[in-house]
């Protein structure tokens, strides 16, 4: 019988998977924590937006204002080579981000750190498929619908 060092839990109780990511943390390089701050689907839904999101091409590390370092893929366009020297535009930093199962939008920060528990959903989508009313924290859903109008379709300019 041996004991998780981070959770006190015996070895049993783990997962082969959970075990090893709690002997030998990692670090996930989508939220920078280490792999003994995620539960088992946490991690693997992290690693899979990172797979889904990296397209083969190289990660680099990334922070967007004053938001969480996390991370991108390296895109090299094709930039022409003038006199000599190559563009500095010519390889540009695409941030990776996780999406919502259902309805393909990037999540946020709190709702990347609980994928688990919003079974990789966004809250918009969990409140929907749980039957809590959601409540946006930006007012209105921005739909384009205000008060009956569509205001892509309605919207004329003076």
């Amino acid at each position: 019988m041996s004991m998780c060092k981070i959770c006190s839990k015996d070895s049993k109780v783990h997962s082969k998977e959970m075990w090893k990511l709690h002997q030998e943390p990692k670090l996930c390089v989508l939220c920078q924590k280490k792999s003994d701050g995620h539960s088992e689907e946490l991690w693997e839904l992290h690693q899979q937006a990172i797979k889904v999101g990296a397209k083969g091409e190289k990660l680099y590390p990334i922070t967007l204002g004053f938001g969480p370092e996390t991370i991108g893929r390296a895109h090299k366009w094709n930039v022409p080579v003038v006199n000599g020297h190559v563009s500095p535009y010519a390889l540009e930093i695409i941030p990776i981000h996780m999406h919502c199962r259902k309805c393909s939008l990037a999540m946020g920060q709190i709702e990347v750190e609980n994928a688990d528990v919003l079974n990789g959903l966004c809250t918009k989508c969990f409140c929907e498929e749980t039957g809590q009313e959601y409540d946006s924290p930006f007012g209105e859903c921005p739909t384009g619908m205000h008060q009956g109008y569509d205001l892509a379709r309605d919207w004329r300019p003076s």
